[in-house]
Formats: C-alpha cells, sequence, structure tokens
C-alpha cells in the first residue's frame, strides 16, 4: 500500500497546473466598493457642481443689481462737464450720460480697431474734442465708421471731407467704464497710427505731443508743499493745463457719442463715411442664470449616478 506522502507525488506530477500559477483570491477580500475610484468620483461630482451652481446664483444677483444700478445713472438728466475736471473723481460717475459742447479736432484722429459692426469692417473714431467752456480738451469717440470710408493708412488715416465736422457741436456722450485690454490683444504702437484699444491716458499723452505741448501728468513734484496727499500733483497740473499755452493739451477724460437714430440712419451714417455712435443702453452681458441651471442639472445628474451605484454596491 502507497503511502500518503506517495500518492501526493503521483498526483503532483500528473497535475497539469501551470508552474507559478496562484490561485483567484476569494471575493471577500476584494476592494470595498465604496473605495473605487469612480464611486468616489461620482461622489464628489455632485458636491462640486452643486457650489459651482450656488456661486453663478451669487453672480447672477451681483450682475442684476449692477444693471439696476447702471440703468438708473443712465435715467438721469445729462451732467455739464466742469471747466476744471477732476480725473479721480470720474470713475464714480461710469454710465453718466454727459452734455457737452464745443469742436472737434480731427487732424489728431485716432482709429481704434478694427471693429466689426453688422459685418462691416471698420474702426472707431477717437477725437480730441476742444469744451466751449474751456479748460483742457477731452476725447470722444465719435463712433464706428467704415473701412472702405477712411482715406489712408497708418497714422495718415482720416475720415472723408464730408464727416469732419466743422463747428461748434453740441450733444450728448456716455462715460464709459474702461477695462483693461485683455492677453490676446496688441499692445498699441501710437507712432505707427495703430491703436488696438482704448487707453485714455496713452491716448491723450500721444494726442498732447502731436500738438507739441506736455501732457497731462498726475505725479507730484519732488518739491511740491503737499506731498502727502494722493493728488498732490493734481492742482497743479491743472493749472498750468489751463493756461493759454496749454489750450491744446487732451485730458485723459474719454466719452462715447450716443447716437440715438434708428437702423437705417445708422446704415445711411456708414455707407457715407459718418461716425455711428453707441446706444444709450446697458452692455453687459447676463449669462449667470444659464450657468447656473447647467451646474444644477449635472449636480443631480450625477447624483442620480451615485445613488445608482450605491445601491448596486450594497445589494
Amino acid at each position: 500500500m502507497s503511502s500518503p506522502h506517495h500518492r501526493q507525488d503521483r498526483y503532483d506530477e500528473y497535475s497539469d497546473t501551470p508552474e507559478g500559477y496562484t490561485r483567484p483570491s476569494s471575493s471577500k477580500s476584494s476592494k470595498p466598493w465604496y473605495r473605487s475610484p469612480t464611486t468616489l468620483v461620482l461622489g464628489f461630482i455632485p458636491i462640486f457642481t452643486f457650489g459651482l451652481g450656488y456661486w453663478q446664483i451669487k453672480r447672477l444677483k451681483w450682475k442684476v443689481s449692477l444693471i439696476e444700478e447702471l440703468e438708473d445713472k443712465l435715467s438721469r438728466d445729462p451732467l455739464r462737464l466742469p471747466r476744471n475736471i477732476n480725473i479721480d473723481v470720474l470713475p464714480q460717475f461710469d454710465f453718466r450720460l454727459v452734455s457737452v459742447k464745443g469742436t472737434f479736432d480731427h487732424s489728431r484722429a485716432m482709429f481704434v480697431g478694427p471693429r466689426v459692426r453688422d459685418g462691416v469692417m471698420g474702426y472707431h473714431v477717437v477725437v480730441p474734442f476742444s469744451r466751449s467752456e474751456g479748460g483742457g480738451m477731452i476725447l470722444i469717440n465719435r463712433g464706428f465708421v467704415s473701412e472702405k470710408q477712411i482715406e489712408g493708412t497708418g497714422e495718415r488715416r482720416r475720415l472723408k471731407e464730408g464727416a469732419m465736422q466743422s463747428g461748434e457741436e453740441e450733444f450728448v456722450a456716455l462715460l464709459p467704464r474702461i477695462y483693461p485690454a485683455n492677453t490676446f490683444t496688441p499692445d498699441n504702437v501710437p507712432e505707427k497710427g495703430s491703436w488696438f484699444h482704448v487707453n485714455p491716458w496713452q491716448m491723450a499723452e500721444w494726442a498732447s505731443r502731436k500738438a507739441g505741448v506736455e501732457a497731462l501728468s498726475l505725479a507730484p513734484k519732488e518739491d511740491a508743499s503737499d506731498s502727502y496727499t494722493p493728488t498732490a500733483g493734481v492742482a497743479e497740473s491743472v493749472r498750468s493745463m489751463l493756461g493759454s499755452k496749454d489750450t491744446e493739451r487732451v485730458l485723459p477724460v474719454y466719452l462715447e457719442q450716443v447716437f440715438d437714430g434708428n437702423v437705417g440712419e445708422a446704415a445711411t451714417r456708414v455707407a457715407q463715411g459718418i461716425p455711428v455712435g453707441r446706444a444709450a443702453t446697458i452692455e453687459l452681458r447676463n449669462q449667470h442664470a444659464v450657468y447656473a441651471a447647467t451646474w444644477f442639472s449635472l449636480s443631480a445628474c450625477t447624483a442620480v449616478m451615485f445613488g445608482l451605484l450605491v445601491r448596486r454596491g450594497r445589494s
């Protein structure tokens, strides 16, 4: 009779189990369902997207409040610019209508762009404006003009003769909020007449120097008696600006002329090369409600998926 040890040797000899093979572990030793990456991700997404939706709701409330504030400003009667303009307080009057009277100096016009209006390529024309009440000149964006209606190139660009208004004018303009150029916008090159974005300080400096006068500087002089106030150099700079020799100096005050005509009148002006101003309306995008609905929907869908996964894992 063969021994148990001998029978085991014979079993090993005829066994077809490959060498190095290990039996699969029992399902009881596998990783729990709640530790799987899929479960963790699906559990995190609903919380994250719900937070984004809530944040968009807060942005929506802020945007609605801002639009209401700006619409209230637009509904007020136009302001009259004082002879001596305090540049520091201008941001407090963003989106206020302003009534101005004076004459344009088209010899120093700047063409900002290119821009597109109703499928037409063109530029915005920014022109120094001499106010009838005196004081420094300001910058007026007369509006859009078709590229085909512009004569010359580069720094020699100019409007056609019929579009360059002469004589004293009175109109309403809007004091806009100036936003910095984004990363993809090229830098302005004034000496080449290349203006890609509005920069009132840079434009005022170029227009002033073109007339042979120094641009306004808010930097206080070293020997100024008041060197502690942030606006210590403003009063002196403005006083020197108002002298008879400096009437050509341009202030970094930027307004956009308002056009209240209809679509047909605007098309006629574009065809004739006459700039078309902006509408006296708020042009702020408000898509936060759509964004909030998108995030909340995604949160709900992923929450359902997570619930189904949990239910299947427990069964």
